[in-house]
């Protein structure tokens, strides 16, 4: 009889471990709750200057970044320094503001080169589309078109080589976990996406 008793006591308390282990489990678990906060990107991105940069989006690996130029910065500087800083791999981003100064250019196939034109005057920068495929031998690879507009409403647009901003610029960039990169095409004497 004692030593069933004994084994009877073994058992409760046992079982009492058990629940008093399940008891500390959910009440911890129910004094963190899962809130979408915690599932919240973590890390903010390497900044670099002239740029703030939020990250306002991630899905899977792909991250969404809002990034602000403070005004006289170097745009196509700026956007490359902040691919390379924070290790884009690929990524693509629009954006508007306005500028001082810009210099846009055309390609011309008979020259397979670009032909180019410079703006300085306060311009609206109407839209600013690019991509960056980063690629040895081409640093960001920035591939990017700008649309400006003048006080008198003309407007003036075309492939991006640089601009100042002034007073600000907006832009929303995206980028890819999955690399993409450029390729020098020897017929068109330029730098094309390989995908």
């Amino acid at each position: 009889m004692t030593n069933r008793m004994t084994r009877i006591g073994i058992a409760l308390g046992a079982g009492a471990c058990v629940l008093t282990s399940l008891a500390l489990g959910g009440h911890t678990l129910a004094k963190v709750p899962q809130t979408q906060e915690q599932h919240a990107p973590s890390s903010e991105p390497v900044a670099v200057p002239g740029v703030r940069a939020k990250l306002i989006g991630e899905q899977g690996a792909t991250r969404t970044y809002q990034l602000v130029l403070a005004p006289g910065t170097e745009a196509m500087g700026a956007i490359s320094d902040f691919v390379l800083a924070n290790r884009i791999q690929a990524a693509h981003f629009e954006g508007l503001g306005a500028c001082t100064d810009a210099v846009l250019a055309y390609y011309d196939p008979v020259a397979r080169d670009y032909r180019q034109t410079s703006y300085r005057q306060q311009m609206e920068i109407v839209s600013i589309i690019g991509d960056a495929a980063p690629t040895p031998g081409n640093g960001t690879g920035l591939h990017v078109h700008m649309g400006v507009g003048f006080a008198d409403g003309t407007m003036h647009g075309g492939h991006l080589l640089e601009t100042h901003v002034s007073p600000t610029m907006e832009l929303e960039l995206t980028a890819s976990p999955v690399a993409i990169h450029r390729s020098y095409d020897e017929s068109f004497k330029a730098w094309l996406l390989k995908p």
